[in-house]
């Protein structure tokens, strides 16, 4: 098992069981201490958990709203996998919709090896640069900018889908909820993907296992507003049976092929957008918000 796998498992853990202790995860993952040590220390770095004697306990701040950054490696096998089922749903001569988010990143690098013929809308920046270059009509919306996500936000970006309508919408949430419907921590994100939400003809949001029957502050659709839901393998039947009274739910097989790129298969989003922002001149500011 590859470290970042091993260390998303024990993030999963945490979700479940709040606390995790050495000698059984080195015992479950078949390593040292010492690597679940180094592995607990890394995930403390990065701010998704709080080392204890002998342990770990869950944080819950880091998990409702982690940076692009952090989420990019985050589930990063099932993001893949859900990538790869959404890639099936675009169609060559459409206008489409792909919000900010790591899945939405990864339907983006599918989308950029296998199609050739599509109008793309979006407010994600890494998103545009992964789609640079290509034969693709990308259209990056203006607005504000979210240091944390990356994504043009607020009431300039909310102008202008006014302007556009796409087929479909391919969406992210950060929390997906039978009652509650599809939430996001942000407001201001979540009136962006309203808006989103309205200027297409279809909406299809991509979730992975650990977004589901979770809610976050702003919500920005029903769940009947949805045609599909794509999510992973480890989705409870509960929810997809509930919840698939409301829209069409999927569940992505594993990622077999080379259809979805690994993250080493191109430069990391934030080297990327390095290089490009100086070769325009200005080079980033370390300032983030």
């Amino acid at each position: 098992m590859r470290a970042e796998t091993r260390r998303s498992t024990i993030i999963d853990l945490l979700e479940r069981e709040r606390t995790v202790s050495v000698d059984e995860l080195s015992t479950r993952f078949a390593v040292s201490e010492v690597t679940i040590r180094k592995d607990l220390k890394q995930l403390e770095e990065r701010g998704f958990l709080q080392r204890v004697h002998g342990g770990a306990v869950f944080a819950p701040r880091v998990l409702y709203n982690p940076s692009f950054k952090e989420k990019e490696h985050l589930r990063s096998d099932a993001k893949r996998a859900i990538a790869q089922r959404a890639l099936e749903e675009v169609h060559e001569g459409e206008s489409i919709i792909l919000d900010a988010g790591s899945t939405t990143l990864a339907l983006a690098r599918a989308i950029r090896r296998h199609r050739e013929h599509l109008v793309v809308i979006t407010n994600s920046i890494p998103v545009a640069l992964e789609l640079a270059g290509t034969s693709l009509d990308v259209l990056l919306l203006g607005g504000h900018l979210r240091h944390h996500s990356l994504a043009m936000i607020g009431p300039a970006t909310v102008e202008t889908l006014r302007s556009y309508h796409a087929d479909t919408a391919f969406m992210g949430a950060t929390g997906v909820d039978v009652e509650h419907g599809f939430t996001t921590p942000n407001a201001l994100e979540a009136e962006t993907k309203a808006a989103m939400v309205r200027s297409s003809t279809r909406v299809v949001v991509l979730a992975d296992a650990s977004k589901l029957s979770r809610v976050t502050l702003a919500k920005f659709a029903d769940l009947d507003r949805a045609a599909q839901l794509i999510t992973d393998a480890a989705a409870p039947a509960e929810f997809l049976e509930t919840a698939g009274r409301s829209l069409r739910c999927e569940v992505a097989p594993v990622a077999a092929d080379a259809s979805v790129a690994e993250a080493s298969d191109a430069p990391a989003w934030d080297e990327r957008i390095h290089r490009e922002v100086q070769a325009l001149g200005h080079p980033p500011s370390a300032t983030d918000s």
